[in-house]
């Protein structure tokens, strides 16, 4: 190898170390940079543990709690406390799909069970009539027209019941 083909090749060679050195550099500093999520459907963080509950399908045509058409192929489900309203996710561990649906009703009464999806949602799960599944709760929805209790009004001092016998007796 002559003098000149040594130089090339020792020029090629730092060459080559000052990209990689650049390239390293350049992917330390946008691993530090925040990266936000591609989508929005994992945005939401759960605000209680997740609990495996026996689920069910339903489709029956009536009106649910809210008093809306029952939609059997909407992402709805129906559990017997979790506020109306409430955004959970729910996941079939059999095939790992996972889906957002929103609580809407009420039910189901049979004993055993905790979750009744709406036939909508359960084929997007790959869900089968009657098995368990992974349920987190997102959000729960503000309490609208929120009153206090009786029991704290009966006591409550104030301008209002102030000249009532006994602060008991609606004035």
């Amino acid at each position: 190898m002559t003098q000149t083909q040594k130089k090339k090749l020792l020029k090629s060679i730092k060459k080559s170390l000052s990209y990689l050195g650049l390239v390293l550099l350049c992917g330390g500093v946008l691993s530090a940079a925040l990266i936000r999520g591609v989508t929005d459907e994992n945005t939401y963080d759960r605000i209680q543990a997740g609990q495996w509950v026996v689920a069910s399908m339903y489709w029956e045509d009536k009106l649910v709690s809210t008093g809306k058409a029952f939609n059997p192929i909407g992402w709805h489900a129906a559990h017997k406390t979790l506020p109306i309203g409430t955004l959970i996710r729910v996941s079939n561990p059999q095939n790992h799909r996972s889906i957002n649906v929103t609580i809407n009703d009420r039910g189901p009464f049979v004993p055993g069970r905790e979750l009744d999806l709406s036939l909508g949602a359960g084929a997007l799960l790959g869900f089968k009539g009657l098995g368990t599944v992974y349920m987190e709760v997102l959000s729960i929805p503000p309490i609208k027209n929120h009153r206090r209790p009786i029991v704290e009004n009966l006591f409550a001092m104030n301008d209002a019941n102030a000249n009532c016998v006994g602060g008991v007796t609606a004035c």
